[in-house]
């Protein structure tokens, strides 16, 4: 389910655009299609989460400088995915989130026959992975462009994604203004996406226990408007720059319904008090608001006839807590004149959210009053997506121009994250004394891509 990693969908939205994006602006003869196509294989370490993503992107132009794009994407993915728990060193058994909602209303008979089923029991000192990480993603995009009077260029655009238990509609709008005998552009855009959130089991009620699996409703929205205002500059024949402003705000539904927190006292996991076959956990709760600035500068240059390198910086802050810093540079050399090779580096580290927390504590964080638990904080959350953490990208691209607007490309990428959160104190010899609290992630992934014009 795209909702258990939205930043795996991120990735994934990066790597295909990196993969189009040489040809995304290349000029097709009018009446003709661009077509670039790209295959994509993600995997992440430890048996977690695997994904195959095509990719299918058309662009035509006409004589008036208008133009079609249209994009095709479709992810599957499988594989395991960190249910929020904290790692101990007892065994720990969960119910999956493809069996919560079968199980939430089941019968004693339904239980007994599909209970083990739709369980998984993790060991001691392992992290908590549900098993059940299983679906499939389609998008549909579209836009125009078109040249108006005075310089300027209209941008319109709109799309549609769906999957299980997420669906996703947005549109947006863009002006620029081409200035300065076109070696300055000014520009001002607009996203308005619109998400609808219908997890299996429902929506759980925040902050209350796991094992009772209380939900608020079996849907829920959330609703996000992007803006963003852009200038291009050509400094010189071969430098050009461009700095981007962006603030983004999203309310609704913004915490995720399969992540949960362990409750323990003094570093030990405690049963929950109204089934004593399970340890105390609670669902998540995030902020319902969340708006995000941003400020992203890029750099291209060209080295002799044939090279460049192209380097941006990104900050981004947000009233969560977490600040931003990503540094990308990609080197394109082109030895031969029908093949080249870009390899690829990237520097992302961010602060954690002001509500991240590997677990609850009984007591100043969870008062447990014989059979009643109440959460004494408003907001909490283990998703490691929220922690801090630094993480660097490696890649190496190799390309094979053929013809004009016609190529065969392949990139490899390895990702490797580093664990820069301060260890929340347990008590000596407890079930949670030495094990980690954040666990760092590796993923690779390759791409091939063919671009032609048809």
């Amino acid at each position: 389910m795209q909702l258990k990693d939205k930043q795996l969908g991120k990735r994934l939205a990066l790597a295909t655009t990196a993969l189009l994006g040489a040809h995304g602006q290349a000029q097709a003869a009018d009446g003709d299609w661009l077509v670039s196509s790209a295959l994509l294989y993600y995997s992440e370490s430890d048996d977690r989460v695997e994904a195959v993503e095509p990719v299918l992107n058309l662009r035509r132009e006409y004589e008036d400088g208008s133009a079609l794009n249209l994009r095709v994407v479709y992810d599957s993915l499988t594989g395991s995915s960190p249910n929020g728990a904290a790692i101990a060193n007892v065994p720990q058994t969960f119910t999956s989130a493809s069996a919560a909602d079968r199980l939430a209303d089941a019968s004693a008979e339904e239980l007994a026959e599909y209970g083990s089923r739709g369980s998984y029991t993790v060991a001691a000192g392992e992290l908590p992975l549900d098993p059940s990480f299983e679906d499939s993603r389609g998008v549909l995009s579209a836009g125009w462009t078109q040249p108006l009077s005075n310089n300027y260029t209209l941008n319109v655009g709109g799309s549609y994604s769906s999957e299980g238990d997420f669906t996703s509609m947005s549109a947006n709008a863009a002006i620029a203004k081409d200035l300065n005998n076109k070696n300055t552009t000014l520009s001002l855009g607009v996203n308005l996406e619109f998400d609808s959130i219908e997890p299996n089991g429902g929506i759980p009620v925040a902050l209350s226990t796991y094992a009772d699996h209380t939900t608020a409703g079996s849907d829920d929205t959330k609703q996000v408007v992007d803006m963003m205002f852009g200038v291009t500059q050509v400094l010189n024949r071969r430098w050009i720059t461009q700095l981007n402003l962006g603030f983004s705000q999203s309310s609704g539904y913004q915490s995720d319904p399969y992540k949960i927190l362990t409750v323990v006292d003094n570093g030990n996991l405690i049963t929950d008090p109204n089934n004593p076959d399970s340890y105390l956990y609670l669902y998540e709760n995030r902020p319902e608001d969340r708006q995000k600035l941003s400020l992203y500068w890029q750099n291209k240059v060209a080295i002799g006839s044939e090279d460049a390198v192209d380097i941006g910086y990104r900050y981004m802050t947000d009233d969560w807590g977490v600040n931003s810093h990503t540094l990308d540079l990609t080197y394109h050399w082109q030895p031969l004149e029908h093949f080249y090779l870009e390899p690829h580096l990237r520097y992302y580290t961010q602060t954690a959210a002001d509500f991240y927390e590997p677990f609850l504590n009984a007591g100043d964080e969870v008062d447990i009053s014989g059979s009643t638990v109440t959460a004494l904080v408003a907001e909490a959350s283990s998703d490691p997506r929220l922690a801090a953490f630094s993480a660097n990208t490696y890649g190496l691209k190799a390309g094979f121009p053929l013809a004009q607007d016609e190529e065969i490309s392949i990139r490899l990428e390895y990702y490797q994250q580093q664990d820069d959160n301060s260890t929340k104190a347990v008590a000596a010899g407890s079930n949670l004394d030495g094990m980690p609290q954040f666990t760092e992630l590796e993923a690779s992934w390759i791409q091939v891509g063919y671009t032609f014009r048809w």
